[in-house]
């Protein structure tokens, strides 16, 4: 009989001391303190280990804090209670055996069609080829998908709970909302409808601290974990979550991973007699979630809805797009205590942090980080277009609302976005003055994706920088002018340079208006100044490299 045990055996992988290992859930759990963090290669993945199995349990095994005293007394010991947790996986071991005959993790025991079909594994990783959802650069093609190992099957199984395309599910047999063999109107994993935000720490342990809501109520009696569930059949609802245990291990979908011998060695087994992989699986739709609760949810930040309909909530998820760094997405990270003008806030956990730190049971010197993940979907969300995944250092001091540093870093995410605005305009400018049409936003490099570019690591610094030293606010600011000046001067002579003879004498348009290079950069020059102030007076310090050294704030 095949089996794999998730709480005894390894399949999460992590960094210990510098070294990737895998890890099994007990030993994930118990020795977090340990372990530096979460080393899973696929960031959708990652975050559907943490949500569907690592959170939960310590949730439920813990219970979530009551008070802020009770969250600080843990954090103060920065080690997770390994007794109850030990007792817990103990108690419900058998629900996490990926290939129980009865009740396998996650899944539905004896899953099938009517036709007894199969499909490649590859359906549970959309970066991988399969049915439609063909990446551009995979290696693979559906009639050559992978074989995984169970760990690897574990890992990618939760992530289709997580982030499935919709569309076109297999219909299962016993399932009464089957039409012609199959369902429609499946909607995507629910994680895959948010622009998820998890705050890190330093280790394993205080990531899931920090991830800890603080809930003085507890739990709903009616809320618990998949695993404490009965377990489900093919049939599937529409309904709203009763509570965070539900919400965290919501099952989107009903698969059964189809176990096979490893004869070849091709799923990085280990090589012994019995070792097994996955090639095949079974995947049909499973639970609606009704819409994502604004009160429950902690991964997200919300936008308000100006006039919502009877019925509909309040607020929506923000998303994150595509090729845009975490950085400018600052303004609503930092609405923890009032909305943004544009009606958006702060997700759950990011505010508790900034109160926790306002009554001082967060130090200001927490290596605070956040991570940012989402999936673009296209063609009727039926395919994975891009995987959007960033990480940021996160200055504690810039969750409260009258602090300096907070004060900064929203300056600066708005100074970089007005420049550039500015090098677009400059862009637009230059063409024009050749008679030529602007550019077409979805086609090249404009100027100012290129400067956003440039800003990127600098801004990256900034964050460090205050994080580590957030009192050199001042100093960091003049910094940041600084080298924001001199990097949008350096991209407008790029722009310049690249102009053709015909730019300097220009183009007249049909209002009669003169386009010049020279009025161009003018322009340009008239922006940056409106932005970061004039540059400084004395001709000793004229825009050169980028400061370094002890007197850089904004240098990590």
């Amino acid at each position: 009989m095949v089996r794999f045990d998730l709480v005894r055996q390894p399949w999460i992988p992590v960094m210990v001391a510098g070294s990737r290992v895998e890890v099994s859930l007990v030993d994930a759990v118990t020795g977090a303190h340990e372990i530096e963090g979460l080393a899973v290669d696929d960031p959708l993945q990652a975050v559907a280990v943490l949500r569907q199995v690592l959170l939960p349990v310590v949730l439920d095994a813990c219970g979530p804090p009551p008070s802020q005293e009770e969250w600080a007394d843990r954090w103060e010991t920065g080690v997770l209670e390994a007794g109850r947790l030990r007792d817990y996986l103990e108690q419900w071991a058998d629900r996490f055996d990926l290939f129980h005959p009865q009740a396998p993790f996650a899944q539905v025991a004896g899953l099938r069609t009517d036709k007894d079909e199969t499909k490649p594994v590859s359906l549970l990783l959309p970066a991988l080829a399969s049915g439609n959802n063909v990446p551009l650069f995979s290696a693979r093609t559906e009639a050559t998908p992978p074989a995984l190992s169970p760990a690897g099957a574990a890992r990618a199984l939760l992530s289709v709970h997580c982030w499935d395309t919709a569309a076109i599910k297999s219909g299962a047999v016993g399932d009464p909302q089957v039409r012609a063999g199959k369902t429609t109107g499946n909607p995507t994993g629910p994680v895959g409808q948010l622009g998820v935000v998890v705050p890190m720490g330093t280790t394993l342990a205080r990531t899931l601290l920090l991830n800890l809501p603080i809930l003085p109520a507890g739990f709903a009696a009616d809320d618990r974990p998949q695993w404490r569930a009965d377990p489900v059949g093919p049939a599937w609802w529409r309904r709203p979550a009763p509570g965070l245990l539900d919400l965290l291990t919501w099952q989107s979908r009903r698969v059964r991973l189809v176990p096979e011998p490893d004869d070849d060695g091709s799923g990085g087994g280990s090589g012994h007699a019995g070792a097994v992989v996955v090639r095949r699986v079974v995947l049909a739709a499973g639970d609606r979630l009704d819409q994502t609760p604004v009160d429950i949810e902690p991964h997200t930040a919300w936008r308000e809805v100006a006039k919502p309909k009877a019925g509909d909530p309040s607020a929506r998820p923000i998303r994150h797009r595509p090729g845009r760094s975490a950085w400018r997405g600052l303004a609503p990270l930092l609405a923890t205590v009032t909305p943004t003008s544009s009606g958006e806030t702060a997700p759950r956990l990011v505010r508790q942090a900034g109160d926790l730190r306002a009554r001082d049971f967060l130090p200001e010197d927490t290596a605070l980080r956040v991570l940012t993940v989402g999936v673009a979907y296209g063609n009727q969300s039926a395919v994975v277009e891009d995987v959007v995944a960033d990480q940021i250092p996160l200055p504690v001091l810039s969750l409260l609302a009258d602090s300096p540093v907070r004060g900064l870093l929203l300056e600066v995410v708005e100074q970089a976005e007005a420049l550039r605005v500015a090098a677009n305009h400059l862009g637009d400018d230059l063409r024009a003055a050749c008679g030529a049409d602007k550019q077409d936003w979805s086609k090249g490099l404009r100027h100012g994706d290129a400067l956003i570019h440039e800003f990127t690591p600098a801004v990256r610094r900034l964050l460090s920088g205050l994080q580590k030293d957030p009192g050199r606010t001042e100093e960091a600011a003049r910094v940041w002018r600084a080298v924001a000046r001199r990097t949008a001067l350096d991209i407008g002579e790029l722009a310049l340079d690249a102009a053709p003879p015909g730019a300097f004498l220009g183009r007249v348009d049909g209002n009669g208006y003169t386009h010049r290079l020279s009025v161009a950069e003018a322009r340009y020059r008239a922006a940056i100044t409106k932005q970061l102030g004039p540059p400084p007076d004395d001709p000793s310090d004229p825009p050169g490299p980028e400061p370094t050294g002890p007197s850089m704030p904004v240098g990590a």
